[in-house]
């Protein structure tokens, strides 16, 4: 698995405890891929936070669900 030797930007290490299957699953898709599994990751991430819909955008939504079922907004 060839790595990239160069980055954009810093990279932090950070720990996360995943269970067994879903460890399993990560390096066999990244495996079947030819790419370690740190750059599955950090892809996957990233896609996952472009696509999440922003704060606002989810409180907006919350708050237009409670005034539908004439809840007020606590303030």
């Amino acid at each position: 698995m060839a790595r990239p030797r160069t980055y954009e930007e810093r990279r932090i290490a950070t720990a996360v405890r995943l269970p067994e299957s879903v460890h399993r699953r990560l390096h066999e898709a990244a495996a079947n891929r030819d790419i370690s599994a740190n750059l599955l990751v950090t892809r996957a991430v990233s896609d996952f936070l472009d696509r999440l819909p922003t704060a606002e955008s989810a409180l907006g939504s919350r708050a237009r669900r409670g005034r539908s079922l004439g809840v007020e907004a606590k303030r």
